[in-house]
């Protein structure tokens, strides 16, 4: 069975609410904690190279990225806290670097910046510096450029989820570190090369990209070899905790701590990916998936009768709802959402003790996700002959307006193009269907086979925007023979005008009418 995970994305809650623009306040306040980061990365970057690295510059500047990226109603308690953090550290940072450069006899190079270490944030004051900064940027740096630092910090972001995702298994990810500061310094400059950027860009992607394949090596050493399971929708009775996010390490940790009791776990979003590794059918406790994934996370929280934890960098909009009953190992979490240190998930059991649980179940059907990388070389072996390109369609994040498109285009492409879809699909001779939902190394991985193995031009079309598409798409396209389309995307990730830019630098076409692109796939 294929589903359509997301058959309710249009009625997200960014669309639902109004709010899938950044509004004007937090925007100002994301420019200073940028204004920050820039600082510190420079710092940061002569120090790394000296040797110097702190953990404390680390963890605030990946935890900042993950607040200003995910999260686009960061509250002010967000803000006060990572600024004050900022305040602490920061001429610390500027005199160790200026004693490096004393004993190594060499004039320091400090940068100049309007940003007072106060101890405590004046937000009033800190809205009026981000408004001023933001106009200047409008003012002074051309609009392509500002769409390819925007792009920088999607990047940052997906930098970040890999980063600390890897390091949950005892990896190292420095060279993702020292990529992100080399891309917050790139902020430093004045002169403005879009040639420069775009090779920063590539870097980034290619750092990024080996991160990706380093984390599933070491999930595949510590949980087995991922294969095609069969995961069930289907809630039972008894008490329950949902566990969502992208870091399936901390969901062994919550199975872990849960095994000696009666409460069930169920995954949420990416992190039903963990259901097809062997690993995980150890614990009997954990039943299967719950709800559509985060485009309906609002009514998937909201109905889940027990407590739900969130991982490392699954930042939801969730302050003015579920108080008390959401719990997150992250460092920065909204208002009423409680955190959980040192692995310690009493307060969690307590909860699902207490709460009341599922009364009587539901039965659904389950779905087959994941697929044998063998079996799928054979099978287009098979489908080869009189096949002139392929086309790989990646993970679906469908709209009503999606679904009618994807529909159109399997139905309308032509015996002589062969189609991968790794989610939505329509039964043809011609047609593959797989589902690799939430597998985002399963795109970039497919197509490198395709284009090791068989001498055929590749479209990769991309329905989902997201932090890790984004990266791929940009990582993909300077590969030859490798054309790329995107989906309408939320403004909140990529709005229509970064579209045009990645058309337009990277070579990345937005998705138009179904004829139209079937024939522009042909030529």
């Amino acid at each position: 069975m294929m589903k359509d995970f997301n058959e309710d994305y249009q009625y997200d809650g960014c669309v639902s609410r109004g709010i899938c623009s950044v509004n004007p306040r937090t925007s100002s306040l994301q420019e200073v904690l940028i204004m920050y980061l820039k600082l510190t990365a420079y710092y940061a970057l002569k120090l790394y190279e000296n040797g110097n690295k702190d953990k404390k510059i680390r963890d605030i500047i990946l935890d900042t990225i993950s607040v200003i990226v995910s999260n686009p109603e960061f509250s002010e308690t967000d803000f006060r806290l990572l600024t004050e953090r900022f305040n602490k550290i920061l001429p610390d940072i500027i005199k160790d670097y200026e004693e490096n450069c004393k004993e190594k006899n060499i004039v320091p190079e400090c940068l100049k910046s309007v940003l007072k270490f106060n101890k405590k944030t004046d937000i009033i004051k800190s809205i009026q510096l981000g408004e001023k900064e933001f106009l200047k940027k409008v003012n002074s740096v051309p609009q392509k450029i500002r769409d390819l630092y925007k792009i920088l910090f999607v990047l940052a972001k997906s930098l970040c989820i890999n980063i600390s995702d890897l390091e949950s298994f005892e990896e190292d990810a420095d060279c993702g570190y020292l990529t992100i500061l080399k891309l917050l310094n790139s902020l430093n400059t004045e002169e403005y090369d879009i040639e420069k950027l775009k090779e920063l860009i590539y870097e980034i992607t290619d750092i990024d990209n080996t991160l990706m394949k380093r984390l599933r090596e070491a999930q595949e050493k510590r949980y087995g070899n991922q294969r095609a399971k069969e995961v069930s929708y289907t809630t039972i009775p008894g008490k329950a905790v949902l566990v969502v996010g992208s870091n399936i390490r901390e969901l062994e940790d919550v199975l872990e701590a849960l095994k000696a009791t009666d409460i069930d776990v169920y995954t949420h979003d990416e992190m039903m990916i963990a259901n097809t590794f062997p690993k995980f059918e150890e614990y009997k406790n954990l039943k299967g998936q719950y709800g559509q994934g985060i485009e309906n996370c609002l009514l998937d929280f909201a109905t889940f009768p027990g407590p739900i934890i969130l991982t490392k960098h699954s930042l939801y909009n969730v302050e003015h709802l579920y108080r008390g009953r959401l719990y997150t190992t992250d460092f920065a979490f909204s208002k009423g959402v409680i955190p959980i240190k040192d692995r310690d998930f009493s307060e969690v059991i307590e909860a699902a003790e207490n709460s009341k649980g599922f009364k009587s179940g539901r039965k659904c059907e389950s779905v087959k996700l994941g697929f044998d990388y063998e079996e799928l070389k054979e099978d287009v072996k098979n489908k080869l002959q009189g096949i002139q390109k392929i086309v790989v369609i990646g993970h679906g994040g469908y709209t009503l307006e999606q679904q009618d498109y994807f529909q159109k285009f399997l139905k309308q492409i032509p015996d002589d193009i062969l189609v991968i879809s790794l989610s939505f699909c329509t039964p043809r001779k011609n047609v593959i269907c797989l589902n690799a939902c939430f597998d985002f190394y399963a795109v970039v991985n497919v197509v490198e086979f395709l284009k090791q193995e068989f001498e055929l031009p590749v479209t990769l079309v991309f329905p989902r925007c997201e932090r890790h598409t984004i990266s791929q798409m940009i990582y993909l396209s300077k590969e030859g023979g490798v054309k790329i389309y995107v989906g309408k995307c939320t403004p909140v990730i990529l709005n229509p005008n970064l579209i045009v830019t990645l058309n337009e630098v990277f070579g990345i076409h937005g998705l138009s009418s179904v004829k139209k692109d079937i024939d522009d796939i042909k030529k």
